[in-house]
This record gives structure tokens, sequence and C-alpha cells, in this order.
């Protein structure tokens, strides 16, 4: 008699997000979950913001709107995606928003650029060039269209996927790679004058 092959457990269940779970509480008027959302979000979006808008005295109040408009969204909103791809769509109208009423293009914070290699290690080097360099990536990012500056953001700050991006930014995928992909071109072809004229 063969031996009855052991059974294939039955695939355990996707676990719940966490933050969706306290969104659904909120939707209940449960405020010790509101409360919690915004302590884990606070500075993420804080930071968000400042990078986009290079206002680190309007990113607190924009902030504390994006927090506000969850809040009055509660009772209409529905699980269909994470809640932090929700919560970022609101951050990203509210940024465009700002910069659209602006009469001026504001600089993008260079703090942990991705693109100032860490691994130049060289001091002598790093003295002599790396604010020059600081000064043309602020140049290069703040001559990007409002879209493609904010999907750099979100992509290399919030490390956020194509998809997610996409759902931010109510864009298809190959819409958000395109749109990466020129902000990727252009800041490459303004760095490339820097780098030539002997920058590093």
């Amino acid at each position: 008699m063969k031996p009855t092959p052991p059974s294939k457990a039955p695939p355990s269940p996707a676990e719940p997000d966490p933050d969706t779970l306290l969104m659904l509480r909120v939707r209940d008027d449960d405020m010790e979950a509101y409360t919690l959302l915004v302590q884990r979000y606070q500075q993420r979006v804080v930071n968000t913001v400042y990078r986009y808008t290079g206002d680190g005295a309007g990113a607190d109040d924009l902030a504390q709107e994006v927090f506000i408009k969850v809040f009055k969204a509660r009772k209409t909103w529905q699980p269909v995606a994470k809640f932090s791809t929700w919560l970022f769509r609101i951050v990203t109208n509210l940024c465009l928003n700002e910069i659209r009423n602006r009469k001026h293009r504001p600089g993008l914070s260079l703090d942990d650029n991705p693109l100032l290699d860490p691994g130049q290690d060289d001091p002598a080097l790093l003295e002599t060039s790396r604010r020059e360099l600081a000064l043309a990536v602020r140049k290069a990012l703040d001559a990007l269209p409002e879209n493609q500056r904010l999907a750099v953001v979100l992509n290399k700050w919030e490390d956020q996927s194509y998809e997610q991006i996409g759902e931010a930014m109510n864009l298809s995928v190959p819409a958000v790679k395109s749109l990466l992909f020129r902000a990727r071109q252009a800041m490459k072809e303004s760095l490339e004058k820097f780098l030539d004229a002997g920058g590093g």
C-alpha cells in the first residue's frame, strides 16, 4: 500500500494592512485610531511636502491639511487600496495645487539626495565639489515639470513602487515609468554640463 502523500496546507490569508484596520476604526469615529495614524505618518508627510515644495515653514501646515482631509473623508473612505497609497494621493494633490498657486518655483531639499554619491570618501574631493554639485542638482530638480518632480520625490525618498506612484498620481504604470525616465534624462543632461566642466 502506497503511503498517502501529505496534503498541502491551505494558503494562509494575507495579513491585513494594519493602517487599513486603523482607518476602519477612524471611519467609526475612533479618535485614538486617528491619533495613531497621524503619529505614524506625520513625519513622512512633512518630509515629502518639504522635499517637493522646498518650503520648510509651510510643510507642517500643509501636512496638517492632509490629515484634516483624511479625517473629513473618513465616512466615504473605502479600503480598496493600502491606506498609505490613498494618503499619498492626498499629499500628491495638495503638493501640486500648492505649486500651481505659487508664482515662483521653490527649491527641493537636497537632504539625503540619491544623486550625491555617499561612496565618495575623498575628503578633498568632497570639500571642493560637494557644494557646487548640490547647487547643480538643486537647479536640475527645480527645472523638472511638476509631475516629474513629484514622481522623483515619491520614488527616491518615499521608496514607492511604480504601482504606488501611479495610484497616488492617477497614472498608469507605463506613464509613471515614462515620467521617471524623462526626469532622469533631463537631470542627466543638466548635470553633464557641470561634470564636464570639472565639478566632479
